[in-house]
Parts: structure tokens; sequence; C-alpha cells
């Protein structure tokens, strides 16, 4: 079941609670998950979930506190299509236009001042920024 118009005019008015990171929430707007992680930690804790509770995300709405470009394509590589962050870089649109991802943020910036964004500024492939994240958190655990 896809998400309407209307439904995601609602979702997007929401706001996250203090401390909270990335909740992901279903159509009628219950927590499904949520987490307070840091970087882009909680975009794999969410994998992890998705894969334990047999969950196809791409009938759900996330809400990320912040999304840059390696946000963006871990987002879409887990499978959703209904996103919004309070605050988004230009990097991750065009990654989002070029998906076909919905998407919506309270603040755009034009790019997210970390390390992690500059490294995929001219990156368009999802599978790559995904293993060299993945990568770069195993080897920093």
């Amino acid at each position: 079941m896809e998400i309407d118009d209307s439904t995601y005019s609602l979702l997007a008015k929401r706001e996250l609670p203090p401390l909270v990171s990335l909740q992901m929430v279903d159509i009628e707007g219950f927590v499904i998950f949520e987490t307070t992680g840091k970087w882009l930690y909680p975009l794999f804790e969410l994998e992890q979930f998705l894969i334990k509770q047999n969950i196809e995300p791409k009938s759900y709405f996330l809400h990320d506190r912040i999304a840059g470009r390696a946000a963006a394509a871990l987002t879409y590589r887990l499978g959703f299509r209904y996103v919004k962050a309070h605050t988004m870089s230009s990097l991750a649109t065009s990654l989002y236009d070029r998906l076909g991802v919905t998407f919506s943020y309270d603040v755009l910036v034009d790019s997210i001042l970390c390390q992690t964004e500059k490294m995929f500024e001219d990156i368009d492939d999802i599978d790559y920024i995904y293993d060299v994240i993945d990568k770069r958190r195993i080897k920093s655990n």
C-alpha cells in the first residue's frame, strides 16, 4: 500500500521528539521504530530491525533529523520511498529526485558540514555508498 498525497502531507507535518534522531512511522502515524543514535548508525539499526521484523519499508514514512547524500542513499537502499528530514542537503534532494523518492524537509542546506557528505558529493552509486559507509562503521566499532 502506497502513501497517498494527503497522508504524506499529514506525516510531513510531524516533528521529531527532542533527542530522537530517526523514526519509522506507519500510514496511521504510529511510530514503529525510533532511535537516538548519531551519524548514520540509526539507519544501520533500522536495517537490522527491518530484517528481524521482516518488514518491507516502501509503505512506511521515514523521519530523520539530518539527511545528507549518504543518508539518502542508505534510506533508498533500505526501501523507503517517503522521507522527511528536519535538515536536508541539496545533495540528498538531488539523489532523491533522481531515484523517485517523495521527500520534504524543514530546512534545506547546500551541504551537511561533515566529511561523509563531501566524500559522496559526486557519487550516485547506492551500493558503493553503502559499502563504503558500512566498512567505516565496522572499522569504528
